[in-house]
Parts: C-alpha cells; structure tokens; sequence
C-alpha cells in the first residue's frame, strides 16, 4: 500500500488567508472567489493597520479611529464567516463594507480633501464584487458606487468652504500627502487581485487542457 501524499501547509500568511474557508468540495471557480474575497480583506486589512500607525505617530487620533473600525468590522466578518463557512452572506457583507465605509470616513471627515480621498477605497466593492462573483452581478455594486460618489461629491460642491478647510483636525499637506498614499494603495491592491485572478485562471486553463489530453488518450488507448 502506497503511503499517502503529505499535505502541504501553507508557507506564508497571505498562502494561509488565501486558502481560508476553502471546502473540500469546492470547485476551481468557487475556490478562486474565496481566495480573492480573502486576499481582498487581507490586503486591506494590513493597508488599515499601517494607516491606524501613521495616524497616530502624526497625534491624529480621530483620523486613526475610522479606519480602525474599518479593520475591526473587516476581521470580525471573516471569523464569523469562518464560524458559520456561510460564503454568499460574507461576500455580500464584506463587499458592503468594502463600499460604505469609505464614504462614512468621507463624510465624517467633511470633504474630500479633508478625507484625503478615502472614497477611493469603495472602488474595491464593484471591483472585488466582479472577481469574486462575475459581471453581470457586479452591476449593481458598480451602480451604487456611482451613486453614492455623486452624492457625496454633489454635497462637497453645495457645501464648498475654504475656511472648513483651513479648521480640518488634519493639516492640509498631511491630507495631500495621504491622498497620495491612498490613491497608490487602492491601486496597488487591484492590481494585485487582477493579477491573482488571471494567474489562477491560467492555471485552471493548463489543467483542464492536461486533463483533456489524458482523457483523450485514455480513449485513443481504448479504441486500439
């Protein structure tokens, strides 16, 4: 009797968080939904930590607390996902809070530049909602961020007022500099998703061919 092939664990955190929550039964196409979802939360996750720390080595504790509830309300959906292995209630969840949140931040902060461009960070909603569900049914993320952008930029227009932006609780040059920084890591982070999900796709691509090919053959061998 042959010895059974030893499990390969993980070798790294982001391999871990990827490969969370994936069933055995699980198809290719279900798996690659779940390991997006997952490395979406993850790099946010990481992407919020390092914002919280930078808040508060500049002393702005009110603008380190939003993204904190971000990475705590982020990471307690998961594990609750993990409790209950319920995928469709956690992608929709996970993907509300992927789009609402950022625009609470703005909102909260009073305009975008006060907020450095945090809505930004919504994009991820539609865009993750795409990958991890398909097209067509990210229609509807796509429509209600264009929504809730509109509003949001309609209100900063009507509303418009130098001297709130001379009173911010953050300095003017701190939120340019992090609109930069958070245009960079919203980018930085669909594109590593974009590219995830085409690697595996390729991958899904080979083997199927691989496992034509050997059908094929097996019936080549038959037939003689």
């Amino acid at each position: 009797m042959n010895a059974p092939d030893p499990v390969r664990l993980p070798s790294s955190y982001m391999q871990r968080l990827r490969s969370a929550g994936i069933e055995p039964g699980d198809g290719a196409e279900v798996q690659l939904s779940k390991s997006l979802l997952m490395l979406a939360t993850g790099l946010v996750t990481v992407a919020t930590m390092l914002w919280v720390a930078i808040y508060q080595l500049l002393g702005l504790k009110f603008s380190a607390t939003l993204p904190f509830a971000f990475q705590l309300l982020l990471v307690g959906n998961m594990l609750l996902y993990f409790q209950t292995r319920h995928f469709g209630f956690f992608r929709v969840t996970q993907l509300g809070l992927f789009l609402f949140l950022p625009f609470v931040a703005h909102w909260a902060a009073g305009n975008v530049i006060s907020s450095s461009g945090v809505i930004l960070w919504s994009v991820l909603a539609p865009v993750g909602a795409m990958l991890s569900s398909g097209a067509r049914q990210s229609l509807a993320w796509f429509v209600a961020w264009i929504l809730l952008t509109s509003v949001s930029g309609a209100a900063d227009y009507h509303y418009a007022d130098p001297h709130l932006v001379q009173t911010s609780l953050v300095p003017l040059r701190v939120s340019l500099v992090f609109f930069a920084l958070n245009f960079i890591a919203i980018v930085s982070i669909i594109y590593a998703l974009l590219c995830f999900a085409v690697e595996q796709k390729r991958r899904i691509q080979i083997r199927l061919e691989q496992s034509r090919e050997a059908t094929d053959k097996l019936f080549g061998s038959l037939l003689l």
